[in-house]
């Protein structure tokens, strides 16, 4: 047998062998810690997930299309009831057992977990659809993880191939891995007997409460290595091809991509040429000719650095040098994967510029001072910041490529970063990772890192799916705010109503000339009527001032009358008063018998008032103080013959005293008053919580402003005053609404000609 086929052969016994080799030492300390580390992370979360799966069949059973599938469901709970104990146990005793056995790695993996549906496979027509289908969701979940945490998982790659004496993992794969974690619950699922839509909600589940925090699992775990002594530091390098032929970088032997796994079709010496991309430039110069040599990129001129930075694109730090090994590229993989570290200052002095001659270090100084702007931006949240200083290298190769990225406002890149910006204004970090917004966001970054090589045509590719998704989720909150909108505004004039009505009656009923059976009615009914006609018609309808004639004309009717002229007034206007206060009481459907009452009782009191004697005209003389008037034009005692009166005037004293402290006019008030619909705010609240809405609407009733969070829910709404006041005490932040690049362009432009 040859030296090679013997390579690739897996000799099954001797991870165990190795394991039982490391006795007592340090190694089987490490990995022992971790393996129970693991395992009790991962009873926290199953269990927590084996709770909510009650929950979860039993809304699927009330949503339920026919009695048979809610009879599934209810089934499902059952059985789930009895065996949860056991699938918890199957999980983590299937776990363990990987771990302490080992998983033999399979000859050409990959860093995808993926199905093989090629047509040679003599198997693939017998796979049951089924299985198929549980297959497909262990795949998604596993593919999950990796693009969710390929920084952690590189790293622990290499700290568990070092315990375990497999560097590259070449033969066995990380017992810690998504695979083996997501096999163990496969195999565990397989008690679940009432059907494979039941352990499709079952593998739901076990998505969002287990794999979710897969990736703090990797984080704890690494921390808890680097803190045993178990690499503390990590780093990726690219070294020089021995064969110039080959391409410009080739990684060193054992590198491997931050993804935990070389490439498919890396070789020994490193990985294969790139094919050229597709058009001419200077991208089309980078592949295949330029070397790195002796210091400086010779061959293809400016177009090596461009594979280069393909390669940190890609998320490979490279290292060249000469023969004798020259020093590398001083970025740590973590700081290039995190987007939280302008990483672009070190390329500037860099064997990897050289070859651009000065107008590419010129691009290269500009492109990072625009991005220490962007990433000490308070206007975007932290991790949409990291996610847009991710795209340093992308849109360094852009500047390089496209002169036209710094003065064209329209340029496809600017575009993208501009409306990137402008969604992360709105993204609130209480949403969290699992946010539609930020997995949207997140995946255009990552496209563009994958797929970005010359064509500047990806941008307005990427822009317009990104238009196409916020334009549902807009139109979504443009209907909540609405909504909240026309809530508001219909208590602000119920509220309006109320205040009116009670302006009209207070100074009516309180003249003590007025019949008790009249102060009722018009405190009791009439008041509805008058409340009712300025909500629907508002108070300057000619059907509100009819009502309010109405009723002046109802307490007039029965004050005694001192004239001639006064009783022929009652005589000729008491048909018409008695029909529009029957058809006033038929509007506020108050029973017949009622309405009968009320008019005979008003029309003996019409009686009595006819009656004119001189007992009757001293008793019901006006009183003098009836001879001021409100600022309405209505007749309103004076405060000293009415008691009522005086008590509210000595109640409502205290109020008046502390609102001239709201009436503050100062730059903050004036910023308030110029806020416009469509500005996004940061609120601060006491608890030091932050949260940001947007002025989605203006009240034309009392000036009160609505702000709506991102989704169009209401998030508060405050009156001029307050808004200001807010202002004045650091409680809110108006955030600036100019496009990222635009500001960051100008500002950087302005700075590189100061210097």
């Amino acid at each position: 047998m040859s030296k090679t086929v013997q390579q690739n052969i897996v000799n099954l016994e001797d991870y165990g062998q190795l394991r039982r080799s490391l006795g007592n030492g340090a190694g089987t300390k490490a990995l022992r810690s971790t393996r129970d580390l693991a395992t009790a992370k991962l009873k926290h979360h199953i269990d927590r997930m084996m709770e909510k799966v009650d929950d979860a069949l039993f809304a699927r059973a009330e949503k339920a299309e026919n009695n048979m599938n809610q009879t599934q469901y209810f089934d499902a709970m059952r059985e789930l009831r009895i065996i949860r104990k056991d699938i918890e146990e199957d999980f983590l005793n299937g776990f363990e057992s990987r771990f302490n056995q080992g998983v033999p790695r399979q000859t050409g993996s990959s860093d995808s977990f993926n199905l093989s549906l090629d047509d040679n496979d003599g198997g693939l027509g017998l796979v049951d659809k089924k299985d198929l289908e549980e297959e497909l969701a262990i795949s998604n979940m596993v593919n999950k993880v990796r693009n969710a945490s390929k920084q952690a998982l590189y790293a622990l790659d290499k700290r568990i191939g070092l315990l375990i004496n497999d560097p590259d993992l070449d033969h066995w794969q990380n017992p810690l891995g998504p695979e083996s974690i997501c096999d163990a619950f496969h195999e565990a699922a397989r008690r679940i007997e009432t059907g494979l839509e039941i352990r499709l909600v079952i593998f739901k589940l076990f998505d969002q409460h287990v794999i979710n925090h897969i990736g703090e699992l990797y984080k704890e775990v690494n921390s808890n290595l680097v803190a045993m002594g178990v690499l503390p530091e990590i780093k990726t390098t690219i070294r020089r091809n021995p064969n110039p032929a080959g391409g410009a970088y080739a990684p060193a032997p054992g590198t491997v991509a931050p993804g935990g796994e070389p490439p498919q079709g890396s070789q020994e010496g490193g990985y294969p040429p790139a094919a050229p991309p597709v058009g001419g430039g200077l991208a089309g110069a980078a592949y295949g000719t330029g070397v790195y040599s002796n210091g400086g990129y010779q061959g293809a001129g400016a177009g090596s650095p461009i594979s280069a930075l393909t390669l940190l694109q890609h998320g490979s730090v490279p290292a060249p040098g000469n023969e004798a090994g020259g020093e590398g590229l001083a970025l740590n993989p973590a700081d290039l994967a995190s987007g939280q570290v302008n990483i672009l200052h070190s390329l500037r002095n860099s064997p990897l510029a050289e070859g651009l001659g000065k107008g590419g270090d010129m691009t290269i100084d500009i492109v990072a001072m625009l991005f220490d702007y962007i990433l000490d931006d308070k206007n975007i949240q932290d991790a949409m910041r990291a996610l847009i200083g991710r795209l340093q290298i992308p849109l360094l190769k852009v500047a390089l490529l496209d002169n036209a990225f710094f003065t064209r406002k329209s340029h496809p890149a600017r575009r993208l970063l501009n409306r990137l910006a402008a969604t992360a204004v709105d993204w609130d970090e209480e949403d969290g990772n699992q946010d539609p917004l930020y997995l949207k966001i997140q995946s255009i970054v990552q496209t563009i890192l994958d797929d970005f090589d010359d064509d500047i045509r990806l941008f307005d590719t990427l822009l317009a799916d990104l238009e196409d998704f916020l334009s549902q989720e807009e139109e979504q909150a443009e209907i909540r705010a609405e909504r909240s909108a026309r809530i508001m505004e219909g208590k602000e004039r119920l509220d309006e109503a109320k205040s009116t009505t009670l302006e009209e009656i207070e100074p009516r009923i309180s003249d003590e000339q007025n019949l008790d059976f009249i102060r009722e009615f018009v405190t009791t009914h009439w008041k509805n009527l008058l409340f009712i006609t300025c909500a629907r018609q508002g108070k300057d309808s000619d059907a509100w001032k009819n009502a309010v004639a109405t009723m002046d004309d109802l307490i007039w009717s029965v004050k005694p009358k001192h004239t001639r002229e006064d009783r022929q007034k009652l005589v000729s206007m008491q048909p018409g008063l008695l029909t529009r206060l029957r058809e006033g009481m038929e509007r506020l459907s108050i029973p017949a018998t009622e309405r009968d009452d009320f008019i005979a009782m008003l029309i003996r009191a019409h009686g009595r008032t006819a009656i004119n004697t001189p007992d009757a005209d001293t008793a019901t003389a006006p009183p003098p103080q009836y001879s001021n008037t409100d600022n309405t034009g209505s007749r309103a005692p004076h405060p000293e013959h009415n008691p009522a009166s005086t008590q509210k005037a000595k109640s409502t004293a205290p109020k008046a005293v502390t609102q001239p402290a709201a009436e503050v006019n100062d730059s903050f008030t004036a910023r308030a008053r110029q806020l416009t619909t469509g500005t996004w705010v940061e609120f601060s609240g006491s608890d030091g919580q932050r949260q940001r809405a947007k002025l989605s609407w203006i009240s034309p009733i009392t000036n009160t402003y609505l702000f709506t969070d991102r989704k169009g829910l209401k998030a508060g709404n405050y009156s001029l005053e307050e808004f200001a006041l807010l202002l004045r005490c650091a409680r809110a932040r108006i955030l600036d609404s100019a496009p990222l690049m635009d500001r960051a362009v100008s500002t950087v432009f302005e700075e590189y000609q100061q210097h």
